[in-house]
């Protein structure tokens, strides 16, 4: 089944191109030419939004907060090459991943994929791997792998897909660091670079809707210039 992506952008030669690009990698494309048109589109249909910061009236950010209030629908970021701020505020906010105007298509369309990835949870390229766990538990916590589901208490967590996958990560491997660069590279599908914060600011929204441990302890460590490692007991917190 195709996958619908709802654009949002004032740019009325953008949107046209990018619809066309889209439509011939097989997405169905709904076009919204600003924020408040944008609001009024999006339904549960909608796989992933991609969504222009600039746009006057109801800006990006201002959409991306309407929509966090209610959805984890993928949100992708388009966003001016100098505007470093509104890069971080996007991904504070929620969004999962950010691409700089212009573009390179190819690169566009393999950060799309990457992110309907992350949140539609492939269940039979994870059933391969007969030897890995289909659950976690951890003082309460419960992270149903398959159906990509959090619960602490049976009380359900919503996480965005960027950040289940980091957490399913850490939690691969309890206990052991691991770097910024495999989490960029294995969760975000891109190379990590020595000045972003796209993976602290998604673990650091991750720590946030995470409850308090009954154990007093931390679910997840930093470790200054190495990573993070999920805590498991005492010696680690």
């Amino acid at each position: 089944m195709n996958k619908k992506l709802l654009l949002v952008d004032d740019d009325l030669e953008i949107t046209a191109l990018l619809k066309e690009l889209l439509e011939l990698e097989g997405f169905t494309v709904e076009i919204a030419y600003n924020g408040a048109e944008a609001l009024t589109k999006f339904n549960h249909s909608i796989d992933l939004v991609l969504l222009d910061i600039m746009m006057p009236d109801t800006n990006g950010l201002s959409v991306l907060t309407q929509l966090r209030a209610k959805y984890t629908v993928p949100v992708i970021l388009l966003t001016a090459k100098d505007n470093d701020l509104d890069k971080i505020i996007g991904l504070e906010l929620g969004a999962d991943d950010y691409i700089i105007k212009p573009f390179n298509d190819r690169e566009l369309v393999a950060r799309i994929r990457a992110t309907l990835r992350r949140r539609h949870w492939d269940s039979s390229s994870s059933q391969q791997d007969d030897a890995a766990p289909a659950e976690y538990q951890v003082d309460g916590l419960k992270v149903n792998v398959r159906q990509q589901a959090v619960y602490f208490d049976s009380k359900y967590i919503e996480l965005t897909g960027t950040e289940f996958q980091i957490l399913l990560k850490l939690l691969e491997q309890p206990g052991n660091i691991i770097s910024r660069d495999m989490l960029s590279e294995s969760v975000l599908g891109k190379e990590f670079l020595p000045f972003a914060r796209s993976i602290d600011v998604h673990v650091s929204n991750l720590r946030k809707k995470l409850p308090p441990r009954k154990d007093g302890l931390p679910w997840i460590k930093t470790l200054r210039s190495k990573g993070y490692l999920f805590v498991i007991d005492k010696d680690f917190g």
